[in-house]
């Protein structure tokens, strides 16, 4: 009797185990980043017209972003980030053009930063669906120079998406003052050294 009742829960447990194998399964895609309610994005405005990082990836869908924009160099920019999915801005357009494009579609977040070492906090709510969206600088002149990136919520960019490639990252852009004494200098050298030359005839 005792036999019957162990085979009896043997089969009921291999059924159970049965159909639970057909069910799908409820694990979110490999790429693609589980919905949260915060977030954190901390981004540079680097001297070379450019942003560190410039891509961000599997950042929080349906979720509160808090962003720590930072300017490294002298010159203001903006952190401005577009609200149409999976479009690249052309990088001809024009600095009127751009403009015109964030007042036909207002961007998802823009921020700006006026002088080094200057910083600003924002929070902004993500998408609620997976995607990815490109972030430029809005100043005058800034995005025609490369100065863009793009982010993507909830999953990975695509690995043909790529910033603009940079000579180098960081250090704030030569003080106009600085360049005028810099220039200065050379110029008081070579005419010292062309009054010496000419002292020297014959060396």
């Amino acid at each position: 009797m005792l036999g019957q009742a162990w085979a009896a829960l043997g089969t009921v447990l291999l059924l159970l185990s049965g159909a639970a194998a057909g069910l799908p399964s409820l694990s979110p895609r490999g790429s693609v980043a589980a919905a949260g309610t915060t977030g954190t994005i901390v981004v540079n405005a680097t001297g070379d017209y450019g942003y560190q990082p410039a891509d961000f990836q599997r950042v929080p869908v349906n979720a509160n972003i808090t962003v720590t924009f930072t300017d490294d160099s002298v010159l203001a920019h903006s952190f401005t980030i577009s609200s149409r999915e999976g479009v690249v801005i052309p990088v001809a357009y024009t600095p009127t053009q751009l403009n015109d494009y964030f007042v036909t579609y207002p961007p998802m977040l823009s921020i700006y930063a006026n002088s080094s070492g200057a910083q600003t906090v924002a929070t902004f709510h993500s998408p609620t669906d997976p995607g990815w969206y490109e972030f430029v600088c809005l100043v005058s002149g800034h995005f025609q120079m490369g100065m863009y990136g793009f982010i993507a919520f909830g999953e990975n960019l695509p690995p043909n998406l790529t910033a603009h490639p940079r000579t180098g990252l960081g250090g704030p852009l030569t003080l106009p003052a600085e360049a005028v004494i810099g220039g200065s200098i050379a110029v008081v050298a070579v005419a010292g050294l062309l009054l010496w030359r000419r002292s020297h005839p014959r060396l």
